[in-house]
């Protein structure tokens, strides 16, 4: 699968419908025909998270391999999957946002999809701006982290 990348602003018409960017689209490939899991971000985000089926299988195998018998692991599971939409395009490569989702994300006249590799979001344009300001002061305090270690610090030396 392509990589889901950059930003790019749509039109939500009266019933919810947006169309999803053609790159995004793309991306999907084979995937495109299973449609896309919408779902609220676990961290809290007021965006709408977009997955591939693929991905949300990826994220099955991990709670399978959590007990079924915790609470930590069936509010994980409960928030990954019981409040997750399945959403399919249309002949115009439009998919329709649940009204629960526009509603916790914002959403009413535009929708700014915004690429963050192998998923995307999707965003209200003031929340997404807000969000812009708070992320760029996290990424520059912890650019570190895209560093390669150096083999003494890989080995736990400093």
């Amino acid at each position: 699968m392509a990589l889901f990348l950059s930003r790019s602003v749509h039109k939500v018409d009266k019933k919810g419908r947006v169309s999803v960017p053609s790159g995004f689209r793309a991306a999907l490939g084979d995937e495109l025909v299973q449609g896309l899991g919408l779902n609220m971000p676990i961290v809290g985000f007021a965006c709408i998270e977009a997955l591939p089926f693929s991905k949300i299988e990826e994220r099955m195998n991990v709670l399978d391999s959590l007990p079924v018998d915790e609470a930590e692991a069936m509010s994980l599971a409960h928030q990954m999957l019981g409040t997750l939409a399945h959403v399919t395009f249309d002949g115009e490569g439009r998919i329709v946002l649940p009204d629960y989702l526009m509603e916790y994300s914002g959403i009413r006249d535009s929708a700014t999809f915004v690429g963050l590799g192998r998923t995307f979001q999707i965003w209200e344009a003031e929340a997404l701006a807000a969000h812009d300001v708070s992320t760029r002061t996290i990424a520059r305090d912890n650019i570190k982290l895209l560093r390669k270690p150096t083999s003494a610090q890989a080995e736990g030396e400093t």
